[in-house]
């Protein structure tokens, strides 16, 4: 029972820390899996699975809300159930790993279960948000813990205190394979609800054609995603710098000239508002708004010092409870320092334009540096090291993972709030004009890379057709997704997101009525067999 138990707590922290901190980067394999080791008294079990399960999992993250197989909970219960099994250390990681894939797959269907509740958690947020109630904010925003751990920890408590009985195999067998196919298509298509709701704040009718230079580099150039992002910052170069030459910009004050927006927050103020988003920017994740009540939540000191009358507080509460998604590790606390510089610099309408117009591409600049680059360097170096039976591995992991972070986001938060200020001074001018346009049609270009390569979904149809071969007719089997390949690859992508787009900006659906039409969709037709998430792009 206390193995059990520990194992439990160990899950949920694991959950926390990718919803906030990033401490450890507990949630993946590799870290959960070494801990698990120790907890039940086979380090070098726990450690070799999680680390098989890395190199397996390697790249993938939940890049903008995608459900990914469970491969945290996957490797806690694989080391639990691993660890009663007979024989060598090698037949126990073989069984651990049999039990951990499986087992990873069935608990991502959990997934989207946790996140449609806190979905419904958000609205109750509005309510304290418009009556100018912190306390209730907050403590909705911190409930959102509950239904995020609980999908992992109790499967895994289950597991633990069931350690020999096979309980994930039975449940793996018992669920229909069908509903396991189509929850995990359901996964894969509604990152595109966050998409749409993106989209429908953005210039859609006036840059639409940046998404497809986005969407071409990517499905039919190849262009990595951080290649679209530079793509995407010389096309900004190009617009802005045209703007200016056919609207010369205005005059900006003399080098050092004084600012005349006056500081009227402390430094408790700052520290406050930072430590809430370093500690909870993601606890309250949900599909409707993402990160936008926990970007509420960490602005609420921040607003309550600059806006004295209860009107104005509340107004500022709603303002920064909608929308919100970016890179919360290179993106977010640049957004917060500077969000808050122009909130202070009593101009809100500024604050939230900026705050929209450069999420969307540091969302893409921010994953793209930290999970596709830096981290599969890292922990491909630590499994390795874990494989060979060398603590080192999961240990320089953790090292490589909690210093530079936690360094970067402070320097972006003090950076933006101090280069903020200056720039609010000069806000009559229309210095961030320049800005907000460069960061839009950044924005634009690498979500039109970004769509297809989160939105993932192919259909297994077929159609058959008779040629002459030699003078012999003969009947083939095509597949249709290759014939829609060689058209126009990633279509399905597109016309879901289109779809959804439609769905919200024209048909004006609410997004929870628009998740729950995605999600019976994605059901049946994986249930069906007829769709399923395409493979990740290499």
């Amino acid at each position: 029972m206390i193995v059990a138990v520990a194992l439990t707590l160990w899950a949920a922290i694991c959950t926390y820390d990718v919803l906030g901190p990033f401490l450890l980067f507990a949630g993946r394999p590799l870290v959960a899996g070494s801990v698990a080791g120790l907890i039940t008294g086979d380090p070098l079990l726990g450690m070799a699975i999680g680390a098989t399960l890395e190199l397996a999992a390697l790249g993938v993250y939940q890049y903008g809300g995608a459900t990914i197989p469970d491969y945290q909970t996957g490797a806690i219960v694989g080391t639990a159930l691993a660890g009663s099994a007979a024989g060598p250390l090698s037949a126990q990681v073989a069984v651990g790993i049999a039990v951990a894939l499986p087992a990873a797959i069935l608990l991502s269907t959990l997934d989207p279960v946790g996140k449609m509740i806190t979905t419904g958690m958000v609205h109750r947020a509005d309510h304290y948000a418009a009556t100018g109630d912190a306390r209730g904010l907050a403590r909705t925003h911190w409930l959102g813990l509950v239904p995020w751990c609980g999908v992992r920890a109790i499967p895994t408590f289950l597991a633990a205190l069931t350690a020999s009985s096979g309980v994930v195999e039975t449940l793996t067998r018992e669920i229909p394979a069908g509903f396991v196919k189509g929850m995990t298509l359901a996964g894969s298509l509604l990152p595109a609800v966050g998409f749409a709701l993106l989209l429908s704040m953005m210039q859609l009718s006036k840059y639409w054609y940046l998404l497809l230079i986005g969407f071409v580099a990517f499905a039919y150039m190849d262009v990595p995603v951080l290649g679209i992002a530079l793509l995407g910052v010389a096309i900004a170069f190009l617009v802005v710098n045209r703007t200016e030459r056919i609207a010369p910009a205005p005059a900006e004050p003399a080098d050092g000239e004084e600012s005349d927006v006056d500081r009227r927050l402390t430094d408790q103020d700052l520290k406050r508002s930072y430590r809430r988003y370093f500690w909870s920017s993601q606890v309250s994740w949900n599909y409707e708004r993402m990160q936008g009540l926990g970007f509420a939540y960490a602005m609420e000191p921040v607003l309550r010092r600059l806006y004295p009358e209860k009107q104005d507080y509340v107004q500022g509460l709603q303002r920064h409870m909608q929308f919100f998604n970016t890179s919360v590790l290179v993106g977010g606390p640049l957004i917060l320092g500077s969000t808050i510089a122009l909130e202070e610099a009593r101009s809100p309408e500024s604050a939230e334009g900026t705050k929209v117009a450069l999420m969307g591409p540091l969302a893409g600049i921010g994953d793209t540096l930290v999970f596709a680059i830096y981290n599969s360097i890292i922990f491909t170096v630590g499994a390795s090291l874990a494989l060979q039976g060398n603590w080192l591995g999961p240990a320089f992991t953790i090292l490589m993972v909690l210093v530079p972070y936690a360094l970067v986001r402070r320097w972006q938060f003090r950076f933006a709030y101090r280069e903020g200020k200056r720039l609010a001074g000069r806000l009559a001018t229309g210095a961030l004009e320049p800005l907000s346009q460069g960061a839009t049609v950044l924005g634009f270009v690498v979500l039109g890379g970004f769509i297809p390569s989160i939105v993932k979904v192919v259909t297994t149809l077929t159609y058959r057709q008779t040629t002459t071969v030699d003078d012999q007719q003969v009947t083939q089997t095509v597949p249709i997704q290759a014939r829609l390949d060689d058209l126009l690859p990633h279509l399905f992508p597109v016309l879901v997101t289109a779809a959804v787009y439609l769905l919200l900006a024209k048909a004006k659906l609410k997004p929870v009525l628009v998740i729950g039409i995605v999600v019976v969709v994605g059901v049946v037709l994986g249930w069906l067999g007829w769709f399923v998430p395409a493979e990740p792009k290499s």
